[in-house]
């Protein structure tokens, strides 16, 4: 048996006649935080640690528990000696999911197909940084490697976009760059929240002094981002909260958060309840795609956050009481005003998959056609593991319509990630062929073909664009 060849991961007939489906269609990326200003400026890589170790926090993690020094992660160490320390570990790593998606990210981008030993790191460093070295291998080339057709990035609201806008001037780029909204600063539990509410007002010309206001500036910046091109939304939630509120209160709660006083945590739950069905409103008034990631406990741990910062490797899966309720009247309010836009959740707790797969099921019903406007997000984050993708699409399957589900996505800072998209290929096309092995659907590429077509790319294109 040979690992990592052809049939990885992929176990009886059916399952290899789908990934033969799946593994040429192109990728629809619909949320990453990829640096639209690297893909335009489209700078060869020169060294193997900058492409594949800087920025990624899944790999630091993992050194960590291997008693890598920090040094060797996040500081000053050589280049060599910190794609050592990365080797000696992803080696050992079996059952994680970086061990599936290094060796197929060496065999995919740099053609070595062989397995990562510790004693191999050297001749791995010489020989990648050799093919670096051709210039050929940069943001770019990996996008088209992977037959990426659309990329969405995550921007700040209140970002002039200019290397979109630079982007869709280039008739080089083939390949679609849209901004997503991002309003983490508009809710009080943001420490930058009075800083950005006078940053919003001067970019706006609206001055803030009520939730009207705060209404009409965010209003005018969503209608710039949909100008230039935005197909979606997102927000990180720690808990779904739904708490009954006034316009009255919320100009009160406002009214005391830029005073800088401090906020009870009812206050906080209250704030992020109304300001984000306002936000929902102007989303389905300016058609785009509602992302909600809930569930992260993030900067655990005080000491290394403060000195490395945020998305340094110190986050986790958080808890929630009620999610049912809150999840359920939050939508419904929206539903009341029928004012409900597409909206995407993904959950950082997979204890939570029948409750979120179920509560979503409320809520599809719809006169615009549009198949599963609720959707059940991917496996997110520590959920992007064979266990945890198998698992959502469980849960999607038994209680919605499996065959509207999107598909993967990156969630990455990483062009090298788009290799996930093959590891989920793989997974899907295992799931879907056991079920044709236990004679639990037919084997028929009639009903087959479309359903892994649409789960790997022309469903996220179609929910994408209409």
């Amino acid at each position: 048996m040979v690992f990592n060849d052809q049939d990885f991961m992929l176990r009886g007939q059916a399952a290899k006649e789908l990934y033969a489906i799946a593994k040429d269609m192109p990728i629809y990326d619909f949320h990453c935080h990829l640096d639209p200003k690297a893909i335009f400026e489209d700078k060869p890589y020169d060294n193997i640690v900058d492409l594949w170790l800087d920025g990624d926090h899944y790999k630091w993690r993992l050194m960590r528990a291997n008693g890598v020094s920090e040094e060797l992660i996040t500081g000053s160490a050589p280049k060599a000696e910190k794609f050592r320390a990365w080797i000696e570990t992803v080696s050992r790593a079996f059952g994680n999911p970086l061990y599936h998606w290094s060796h197929l990210e060496l065999k995919t981008v740099f053609g070595i197909d062989e397995i990562i030993r510790a004693e191999n790191w050297e001749s791995l460093y010489k020989r990648l940084n050799t093919i670096l070295s051709g210039g050929q291998i940069s943001p770019r080339s990996l996008l088209a490697l992977s037959k990426v057709r659309f990329v969405g990035t995550t921007d700040h609201p209140l970002d002039d976009l200019e290397w979109h806008q630079k982007i869709a001037a280039d008739e080089t780029i083939d390949v679609t760059v849209a901004p997503t909204f991002r309003p983490d600063e508009v809710f009080v539990a943001h420490a930058n929240f009075p800083k950005f509410i006078q940053a919003l007002a001067d970019k706006t010309g609206q001055a803030i002094n009520g939730l009207d206001d705060l209404v009409e500036a965010l209003d005018q910046r969503i209608a710039y981002f949909a100008s230039q091109g935005c197909r979606a939304s997102d927000i990180s939630f720690g808990a779904v909260q739904f708490l009954e509120t006034s316009p009255e209160h919320l100009k009160a709660i406002l009214t005391k958060a830029l005073a800088g006083q401090s906020l009870t945590e009812v206050e906080k739950a209250q704030w992020q309840s109304g300001i984000f069905l306002e936000l929902c409103k102007l989303y389905h008034k300016h058609g785009l795609v509602t992302q909600v990631h809930f569930g992260a406990v993030r900067n655990s741990h005080s000491r290394l956050y403060e000195r490395l910062g945020a998305d340094s490797g110190f986050d986790s899966m958080g808890d929630q009481v009620a999610l049912a309720d809150h999840l359920n009247r939050f939508l419904d309010a929206l539903s009341k005003e029928d004012k409900l836009p597409k909206m995407i959740w993904y959950t950082l707790n997979p204890t939570y998959n029948t409750v979120l797969a179920n509560t979503l099921a409320n809520f599809q019903a719809n006169e615009s056609g549009t198949k599963s406007q609720l959707q059940f997000g991917a496996g997110w984050w520590f959920n992007d593991t064979k266990t945890g993708m198998l698992d959502q699409m469980i849960h999607y399957a038994e209680q919605g319509l499996l065959a509207n589900f999107i598909g993967m996505l990156t969630d990455s800072r990483s062009f090298m990630s788009f290799q996930r998209h093959d590891y989920f290929r793989r997974i899907l096309a295992s799931f879907i062929g056991k079920w044709v092995d236990n004679e639990e659907i037919p084997a028929d590429q009639d009903l087959l073909t479309p359903l892994i077509e649409g789960i790997c790319y022309t469903n996220a294109e179609t929910f994408f664009s209409n």
